[in-house]
């Protein structure tokens, strides 16, 4: 029997600046959040990134819209089994 394929999603930013900013207005509004490294399968830009839950996508996108805060969209990563950086 396989294994069901499970991912992360982190959410990519063009500075720390910009991820800072999300991460307070999501802890804000009672979302759950992780500053984490942002995976090199994802992008090579802004050394940061969030993990967030999949279930929380739209609800966040939303949220990042309606505070201008500038992302460079979400990435789907595979999860990998040592990862250091546990989901939210």
């Amino acid at each position: 029997m396989q294994e069901a394929e499970l991912y992360n999603y982190y959410i990519l930013f063009p500075n720390h600046h910009e991820g800072l900013r999300a991460h307070r207005k999501i802890k804000a509004a009672g979302l759950k959040c992780t500053i984490a490294p942002t995976p090199r399968e994802a992008s090579s830009s802004c050394g940061i990134s969030l993990l967030i839950n999949e279930e929380n996508i739209e609800t966040i996108t939303t949220l990042l819209e309606e505070n201008d805060i500038k992302t460079n969209g979400i990435a789907r990563v595979k999860k990998r089994r040592s990862s250091t950086y546990q989901g939210c």
